[in-house]
């Protein structure tokens, strides 16, 4: 068993997320000798990207949004987590390969097959750091990139002002 250091969403928050109350961290034991899920995998997570539209999950079930909430009582979903892969019951993510995938922000996950889905496999190329992958090659830099190059079209001596209070992705 090892510690599993986990941030914790404890309850919908009415205005400001308080400390403690809404959010908190907690420490469970995580059983690293056990099977990773049926067609799943078991990683150890070194990172996870923070975004403002983790605010809007943090709302009652009842309330339909593009995304699902957040469970009260489980780690906060972020929109990538990346991990290595310490166990492995899928033929796509062998054991040592460095995934990225929405989950939960806790040290160590035990992955079922189904979320697995929208998980990313990343061969980052020799010194570029994993972090750029919560960045500019992550979601934000993506739909930049996407944004400008596939609707904005940009054309040889034109002028592109975009503006960094645009958000995380007018910042990329």
């Amino acid at each position: 068993m090892v510690a599993n250091k986990a941030f914790i969403y404890k309850a919908v928050p009415h205005g400001w997320p308080v400390p403690g109350q809404d959010l908190a961290v907690e420490t469970s034991e995580f059983d690293l000798d056990a099977a990773p899920p049926k067609g799943g995998v078991t990683t150890k997570n070194f990172y996870a990207a923070f975004d403002p539209s983790q605010r809007g999950r943090m709302r009652d079930p009842k309330i339909w949004s593009y995304s699902p909430a957040m469970e009260v009582g489980k780690p906060v979903l972020s929109v990538s987590v990346i991990g290595k892969v310490l166990k492995s019951d899928n033929s796509n993510f062998k054991e040592g390969s460095i995934i990225m995938l929405p989950y939960g922000t806790e040290s160590y996950s035990a992955i079922p097959e189904s979320d697995l889905k929208s998980a990313v496999l990343l061969d980052p190329p020799k010194g570029l750091p994993l972090t750029a992958y919560l960045g500019a090659l992550g979601m934000t830099g993506m739909t930049a990139y996407g944004s400008l190059m596939e609707i904005g079209q940009p054309k040889k001596g034109e002028t592109i002002w975009v503006s960094g209070a645009a958000g995380a992705v007018g910042q990329m």
